[in-house]
C-alpha cells in the first residue's frame, strides 16, 4: 500500500475513533492535547516539520481559546444586539482558523525563517491540515451568514449551520487528530529506517 493511501486510512480510522467522544469537555482537551504531544514529540525525535505544524497550529488555536475562554468576546458583544455578537462570535473564529490555513499553505516558508535546519520540507500532511482548516474557515463563514440572515433579515428558517455547527467542526478535528497521531507513527517508521541506512552503512 502506497504512504499516502496508508495515511489516509490511519486518519480515517483514528477519526472515526474519536469522533465517537462528541462532547465538548472531552474533545477540545484531546484536541489540544494531541497537538501539545505532537509538537514535544516532534522535538524528541528531531523531526521539524512535525514540530512546526502542531506548533503553529497548537498556538494559535490556544489563543483563539483564551479569547473565548476568558469571555473577551462577550464583554465586546451586545446581547441586545445579536447581529453584532454573531459577527463578533463566528468572525472571530473564521479569522483563527483562516489564519491556521494560511499559515500551512506557506509553513515551509515560516519554517525557513525561523529555522536553519536543512530538514525542512513539505510533507503529506502540510496538504492535510490545512485542507482541514480551509474547510473550518468555510464553516464558520457559512455560520456567520447564515446568523445574519436569522438576525437581521429575520430568515427563521435558515438554521442549518447553526443546527449542526459542533458536528461540523468536530468532524475536522477528528481527521486533524488521526492526522496527528498518523504524522507521529510514520516519522517513528522513518526514524527507524534511517537508523538501519546509517548501521549499515
Amino acid at each position: 500500500m502506497k504512504l499516502s493511501n496508508l495515511i489516509l486510512l490511519s486518519i480515517a480510522s483514528i477519526g472515526f475513533f474519536y469522533i465517537q467522544l462528541w462532547e465538548q469537555q472531552l474533545v477540545t482537551p484531546i484536541y489540544l492535547s494531541l497537538l501539545g504531544v505532537g509538537a514535544v514529540y516532534g522535538l524528541y525525535v528531531k523531526d521539524i516539520n512535525m514540530t512546526h505544524i502542531t506548533g503553529f497550529i497548537l498556538v494559535i488555536t490556544l489563543i483563539n481559546r483564551a479569547i473565548f475562554e476568558t469571555s473577551l468576546i462577550n464583554y465586546m458583544t451586545p446581547e441586545e444586539d445579536p447581529v453584532l455578537q454573531g459577527l463578533f462570535i463566528y468572525g472571530t473564529q473564521f479569522l483563527f482558523s483562516f489564519i491556521v490555513a494560511l499559515v500551512l499553505i506557506f509553513r515551509v516558508q515560516l519554517s525557513r525563517l525561523l529555522s536553519k535546519s536543512k530538514s525542512i520540507a513539505l510533507t503529506h500532511f502540510d496538504g492535510i491540515f490545512h485542507w482541514l482548516y480551509i474547510y473550518t474557515s468555510v464553516i464558520y463563514l457559512l455560520a456567520l451568514l447564515e446568523n445574519i440572515a436569522w438576525s437581521y433579515f429575520n430568515m427563521k428558517s435558515w438554521t442549518l449551520i447553526y443546527d449542526n455547527f459542533e458536528g461540523l467542526i468536530y468532524v475536522a478535528w477528528a481527521l486533524s487528530c488521526g492526522a496527528i497521531i498518523t504524522m507521529m507513527i510514520t516519522s517513528t517508521k522513518s526514524n527507524h529506517h534511517d537508523e538501519k541506512e546509517e548501521a549499515i552503512s
